[in-house]
């Protein structure tokens, strides 16, 4: 596509950023690079590259065009002039021109000095472009290179932290090959000492900074676990104990959960009773016999313990790496060396698992619900399938298969512009896959690579994951306890009003309101202290606050948009820009603003009309992110200041490109500052073609230790079973309270524990949470169907009861998953509940929206409207 009459020698530069950050329209005179050239052609002809330098608030944009006030300074020695005040961590930028290809480019910066030889040394001066610390915390770098005919805008940030007041001198060199150019530099650093570096005003681009934070990375363990404790070659964490094999690899993994998750046992039951194999099959059938050596521990905190085992025989090496962290995630390295030729038949990981703790299983094409009798796999591009959960609902295990290639997918609509690496070593060019199979008491996982040859020296990484679940006990206050209100209109204001109504306890703020125009960022200049006030308003009445917050898309609006756009790739992800399409939300193409602007390298997301507000009528445009980048590091900084600044209690996750190390720092910073804050999850149902058949809590199970509350439901739907309720909706196999979404059916959410929420429901909650008020919930245990010792069961089919039970009564949710009216009887324990039949009394009370009464039950005949339930108590 030829770019080039989109920029004449004059453009008006009118863009939505601009105006929702300005409120007025800049005119701004551009050249085309192949005009300005021809303009100066006696002076650039000789040069491969030309630099100018910018500042902070008039962010470079277009690779093919230059402001033409940058012309006029080609032949004059000039110094740069910034200003800013001390304490501030101050920004400005440096466009590079190509005229010719160049590579590897390098910048240097020479101490700032004042005239009291006071210095700014060098090392508190950084190009984002170049590098920085990555979402780990670990330092990396970047080589640019820029094709003939493109400018490349190069952001710096210096750290006056410290610095004293004064006019101080430097200068920068940009570098290719032997080619240099250099700006001299003032900065004057005046006034009184700014608060908090500058990171308060969004236009100051002092929050850059934020892209190299490490805020949250320690080695310290969460709120609710516990320390990761070994004795001989046994690991210990919350719930859950895993012993290693000489090998390194488990040889038994345990639960101590209740059937219901809703206390330890003293005596666990076995998820894994016999080691994991890795077999290395030859052709002539042979299996080659490894001999291990030594059980190193190569690194111990509370949080994780490492460990290493090298495994030998004649043919090969495998190095055996492994480490287990507090929340219950695994990590394996298994790296085969081979020492000669070998003819392989098939490499393979073979994963006993007890029948008990194979009930339920999610993950490749499987939906959530009862396990197949026999599921078989193969690695398929087109499906974002990596993982397997198999389990119950007090014990299982979610495998993830990856190599030295794996780098996190894109989701939702979007998985089809970045899917995954298949891993060489599992995946082998389609001949590897997954089997599962049940045998006797155990079910055999079986992820095979097949057939072929290594010759000496030869590596294949076979890594993989486990995420032993639940992660930890239910917790009954937050899941009867915490009452949601969520939407309700686009007037922020009128949220915490609306919310105390109904009797709710936690208001989440969406973007595209009136006070949060712009997705995922909420700290925008013009409504931070309207924002902070109706927070303020919450905690007066009580109530918790919560924004919107994720990382999978990026606002056009916000200040440092552009910044990152010239990060190449690296926070906005580089796709196929105009040409991209999406079929839900852009059939026909980007929305004309990027199409103009940006061009290329960029995918189109979500985008909406602003519907109230001071940008009423504008767009909120927004293109998606690259996972696992140094955009994490803005996102914990960022809420890292909103919880220190507008003391918000939490966030909201809608679907998100982020990853467990950077969930756990997300976490972190709300235990720290916020003690009773919370995270909900909600996701869209991800098994379609869009989407890759992938399953939501498969696809976020690493996230779900830190998270305190799952919303499942939309494009859900409420008529699937009950193990499909149970594995994808209701959170209770992994230890977290789950809700449903728009009211399809309470009584069904009932038999799990779960409402929807206020303000985002054709039914409101409100009565049920009075009914959990009056009869104490968060004090009962509660025994589901599913559990052995669960006291009551129903004689039909399509008919569920769970008991939540308290010291004086019982209370007993049944519901008919039929559509059509069902009779059944309802058969009780009467001595594991310790209440006489004969003096038992049963009835429904009435409760508005949900049931009317019924005074008198008969438990030996109890007809169940299609669709619908009770809630019966049992009391003496």
């Amino acid at each position: 596509m030829n770019l080039k009459p989109i920029l004449s020698i004059l453009i008006l530069a009118i863009s939505i950023g601009a105006a929702a950050q300005n409120k007025t329209p800049q005119l701004v005179n551009y050249l085309s690079l192949e005009k300005a050239f021809e303009k100066h052609k006696s002076v650039l002809q000789d040069k491969s590259f030309y630099i100018f330098p910018e500042h902070r608030n008039k962010s470079i944009k277009w690779h093919d065009s230059i402001p033409e006030g940058k012309i006029t300074s080609l032949n004059a020695e000039t110094i740069f002039k910034l200003n800013a005040q001390p304490g501030e961590f101050l920004t400005y930028q440096l466009g590079v021109w190509a005229i010719k290809d160049i590579q590897d480019v390098n910048i240097y910066f020479s101490p700032f000095k004042n005239k009291n030889g006071q210095l700014i040394p060098s090392g508190k001066i950084t190009c984002f472009n170049k590098g920085g610390l990555n979402f780990k915390g670990q330092p990396f770098a970047k080589q640019i290179n820029v094709s003939a005919n493109r400018i490349q805008p190069l952001w710096i940030g210096i750290d006056l932290e410290g610095a004293s007041t004064g006019i101080y001198y430097g200068d920068v060199t940009v570098a290719s090959g032997k080619e240099k150019q250099n700006i001299k530099l003032s900065l004057n650093v005046n006034g009184e000492t700014i608060v908090n570096h500058g990171y308060d005003k969004g236009s100051n681009m002092s929050r850059l900074n934020w892209l190299n934070s490490t805020i949250g990375i320690d080695d310290k363990i969460t709120d609710g676990y516990e320390p990761v404790k070994i004795q001989g070659n046994e690991l210990s964490i919350l719930g859950r104990k895993l012993k290693i094999a000489s090998n390194g690899l488990p040889s038994s993994i345990t639960s101590f959960f209740s059937g219901s998750n809703q206390s330890l046992n003293q005596e666990g039951s076995p998820i894994i009773n016999s080691a994991l194999r890795f077999v290395i099959e030859k052709t002539d059938g042979n299996i080659v016999q490894l001999t291990p050596g030594d059980l190193k521990i190569i690194e111990q905190s509370e949080s994780k313990i490492c460990w290493k085992v090298r495994n030998t025989s004649e043919e090969c090496i495998v190095e055996c790496i492994g480490r287990m962290e507090f929340d219950g995630f695994v990590n394996y390295r298994l790296k085969l060396v081979a020492k000669n030729t070998l003819k392989i038949k098939d490499i393979r990981l073979e994963i006993p698992v007890e029948k008990d703790k194979a009930k339920y299983m999610m993950g490749l094409g499987h939906e959530g619900g009862l396990r197949a009798p026999e599921w078989k796999w193969e690695w398929d591009v087109s499906k974002n399938q990596d993982m397997l959960w198999v389990g119950d609902v007090n014990g299982g295990i979610r495998v993830k298969w990856k190599a030295e290639n794996y780098t996190r997918p894109l989701v939702n609509i979007y998985y089809g512009f970045g899917p995954l690496n298949l891993p060489p070593s599992w995946s082998n060019s389609g001949k590897g896959g997954v089997s599962v199979q049940q045998d006797k008491e155990t079910v055999l996982i079986n992820a095979y690579s097949g057939q072929r040859s290594m010759v000496s020296g030869d590596i294949l990484n076979y890594d993989f994951e486990l995420l032993i679940t639940p992660f930890k006990v239910m917790d009954n206050e937050k899941k009867y306890g915490d009452r949601y209100f969520h939407g309700g209109g686009s007037i922020a204001s009128s949220k915490v009003k609306k919310a105390k109504a109904i009797g709710a306890n936690v208001v989440n703020i969406h973007h595209n309101e009136d006070l949060y125009p712009f997705i995922n960022y909420p700290y925008q200049d013009a409504y931070k202290n309207e924002l902070k006030a109706i927070v303020d308003e919450a905690h007066q009445e009580n109530l918790q606050m919560k924004f919107y917050y994720t990382t999978r898309e990026l606002t056009n609006n916000l200040p440092e948009f552009w910044a990152m756009y010239s990060l190449n790739g690296e926070v906005i992800f580089p796709g196929p820009g105009n040409l991209s399409r999406t079929e839900a939300l852009h059939p026909e193409g980007p929305n004309k603003w990027l199409i103009e602007n940006l061009r290329e390298k960029y995918i189109p997301a979500w985008y909406n009309i602003i519907r109230e507000g001071e940008f009423k009528g504008e767009i909120d445009l927004s293109v998606i992110t690259t996972p696992d980048s140094r955009l994490n590091n803005f996102y914990v900084a960022g809420l890292d200041w909103m919880v220190k600044n507008m003391k918000i209690d939490g966030v909201y996750i809608d679907d998100s490109a982020l990853d467990r190390f950077t969930i756990k720092r997300a976490r972190k910073v709300i235990d720290y500052n916020r003690t009773n804050g919370r995270i909900d999850l909600h996701s869209w149902n991800h098994f379609n073609d869009w989407a890759g058949y992938t399953n939501c809590l498969n696809l976020y199970m690493d996230l779900l230790p830190y998270i305190d509350l799952v919303w499942i439901g939309e494009e859900r739907d409420y008529n699937r079973m009950p193990d499909h309720w149970l594995v994808e909706v209701s959170g209770i196999p992994f230890g977290i309270p789950g809700q449903t979404l728009h009211g399809h059916n309470q009584w069904r959410g009932m038999v799990y524990g779960i409402t929807d929420r206020g303000g985002y429901s054709r039914t409101t909650p409100k009565y049920l949470w009075q009914f959990f008020d009056n009869f104490k919930f968060s004090n009962r245990e509660m025994i589901g169907y599913w559990d052995k010792k669960c006291p009551v069961k129903t004689s039909h089919p399509m008919v569920r009861a769970s008991v939540y039970k308290g010291e004086n009564d019982v209370i007993i949710s049944v519901a008919n998953w039929g559509k059509s009216a069902v009779k059944t009887s309802l058969s009780v324990n009467w001595d594991q509940l310790g209440i006489n039949p004969e003096t038992a009394k049963l009835f429904a009370p009435h409760i508005e929206e949900f049931q009317e009464e019924v005074k008198d039950i008969t438990i030996s005949s109890l007809e169940i409207p299609g669709a619908k339930g009770y809630l019966i108590i049992l009391k003496q």
